[in-house]
């Protein structure tokens, strides 16, 4: 269960677009609150203004997520109260960004995709990368136009969606989308996607010998592998089912978003098959840049690729 996140400041107006998500993710999740803002030694004298600021925008925070929790009707509370606490460090970022959530029991780190301080930018760039590469727990990015409807939780449906490659490594998000799921508690569709180039496209070896050269008959081999995805998630009480995407991973991961509007994209950071390769800083960077509207939660396997 989450009980933790870490939302990540730098002072721009552009990164304050978190504030609005992370209170409703909060009073819906029942998530403590953490906002970190790390400054460099040049900005030491600031030292004591950006600490008022972030102790200002903690209890801000903090009231707010327990109003939305009141508005939902958390019955039975899942606890309490909302903590909420606020820190400025003085260091290099994606440092002390990684020692904070370590030290400090966090289970999501949420940041901004756009942002900047002085003429230092968090975007898709050094620290956001390092993090997303090297944190133990999930990192959820949210785009500076966050859609609305995402914002407020007022899209007609609450899908989920989750690409995948047919690796192992790329699975590893399911666990973490269930979780979610059982803790938010409402009705969500989880969209499981396998996208594979043309080339990549095969059909099982016992159901090429029963339908011969007639393409239009078969289950390629992603769809025998969703389906089977499928059902471990419905015996399990989920709402899921999945489709079998052909072409450019990327391209085909935002039409599919871009005509459906899923409120969450959650994806692994590494992902390895015979079907296709999703790794951070080719196609999941460009969904991430690609979609601007759209939360991204990313998940960094256990497991390390070859």
């Amino acid at each position: 269960m989450y009980k933790r996140m870490l939302v990540l400041l730098d002072g721009s107006k552009l990164a304050e677009v978190v504030f609005s998500y992370v209170r409703e993710l909060s009073g819906r999740l029942s998530l403590d609150i953490d906002l970190l803002h790390v400054c460099s030694p040049q900005e030491a004298e600031q030292l004591y203004m950006r600490q008022a600021y972030i102790e200002h925008m903690t209890e801000l925070l903090r009231v707010q997520s327990e109003e939305v929790r009141s508005t939902i009707g958390d019955q039975p509370p899942k606890k309490k109260v909302i903590e909420a606490k606020g820190k400025v460090v003085i260091g290099y970022p994606p440092d002390e960004i990684l020692k904070y959530a370590d030290e400090n029991s966090v289970d999501i780190i949420m940041l901004a995709t756009h942002g900047f301080s002085g003429i230092r930018r968090w975007g898709l760039g050094s620290v956001a990368d390092k993090v997303i590469h090297e944190a133990k727990v999930p990192t959820w990015l949210v785009p500076a136009q966050l859609h609305e409807d995402i914002l407020y939780d007022k899209t007609p449906q609450r899908i989920v969606l989750v690409p995948l490659d047919g690796s192992k490594l790329a699975e590893e998000i399911i666990p973490h989308v269930k979780e979610l799921t059982k803790q938010r508690g409402v009705e969500t569709d989880i969209r499981l996607v396998h996208v594979a180039k043309p080339k990549e496209v095969s059909v099982p070896p016992k159901e090429k010998e029963l339908i011969g050269e007639d393409v239009t008959a078969f289950r390629t081999t992603g769809e025998i592998y969703l389906e089977g995805l499928v059902q471990q998630l419905r015996d399990a009480g989920f709402q899921a089912q999945a489709e079998q995407l052909i072409g450019d991973p990327a391209e085909e991961i935002v039409r599919y978003a871009t005509k459906y509007h899923p409120r969450l994209i959650a994806m692994s950071t590494h992902g390895r098959a015979g079907f296709s390769r999703f790794v951070f800083g080719s196609v999941t960077e460009n969904v991430l840049r690609r979609l601007q509207k759209t939360p991204v939660f990313l998940v960094r396997p256990l497991e390390k690729v070859a």
